[in-house]
């Protein structure tokens, strides 16, 4: 017997497996690489985790490296047939890049310092609730961060936009990836999960016309790290 054709076609492999994909191995770190937890609390009911217990900062930031960035690239690779070259993984076109990032930057530090005065941030970050601002302990921690930004933005500005624009388009593929990404922020502070539509809209044009996640990546982890530094010296 012969699938029909709308079946045969769900079955054929494509770009558009990289979403189930993306969603599994997003359920998996949400749920079991977390380090911290999320849970449930109600009338009548106490507070019960949802999430496997949180694992050491390093650990989770490793995890995320794996889950988020080497995952998804060998799959966009070996299953999605999408070299790495069209995924946003090289240096792109530098002059912009860099222009960019003499924008971003700056701009990045004033977004840590801003998050810092929501309480329901502070109530997140830093991860490491142990942290100090002590160079010995501030620097490796904000220098690990980089494996948790840098593979988020290889998967969804990365995997998903730029392996979904040839097949939806390049407007297209920057909702839908910034459309994940904002449910990936689930169980953060509401104010940092509504900050993440317009920031992933505007991190994925910039990438698109840099041709590169590299940059985009660096902003990202400066606002990670002028948060926690905000934070502690508050």
């Amino acid at each position: 017997m012969v699938a029909p054709e709308p079946v045969r076609g769900l079955l054929k492999p494509g770009p558009e497996w990289l979403l189930a994909a993306a969603t599994a191995l997003l359920v998996l770190f949400h749920y079991a690489a977390r380090a911290d937890s999320v849970g449930v609390l109600g009338a009548g009911r106490a507070w019960y985790p949802l999430t496997r217990s949180p694992l050491q900062p390093g650990t989770h930031f490793a995890l995320a490296g794996v889950l988020l960035g080497v995952c998804p690239v060998l799959l966009a690779r070996f299953a999605g047939g999408i070299p790495l070259a069209r995924l946003g993984l090289g240096p792109g076109r530098p002059a912009r890049g860099f222009a960019w990032l003499g924008v971003g930057v700056p701009l990045a530090i004033l977004a840590g310092s801003i998050g810092a005065g929501s309480a329901s941030v502070r109530q997140v970050y830093p991860l490491d609730g142990t942290l100090t601002t002590a160079p010995s302990a501030f620097v490796p921690h904000a220098l690990l961060q980089f494996l948790y930004f840098g593979a988020w933005e290889v998967l969804f500005r990365g995997v998903l936009l730029f392996g979904l624009r040839d097949r939806l388009g390049a407007g297209p593929a920057n909702l839908v990836q910034t459309a994940l990404s904002v449910v990936a922020h689930f169980g953060r502070a509401w104010d940092e999960t509504i900050a993440a539509l317009p920031a992933g809209l505007l991190f994925g044009w910039v990438d698109l016309r840099v041709g590169s996640v590299w940059y985009v990546a660096v902003v990202h982890w400066v606002v990670g790290v002028s948060l926690d530094w905000f934070i502690l010296t508050r």
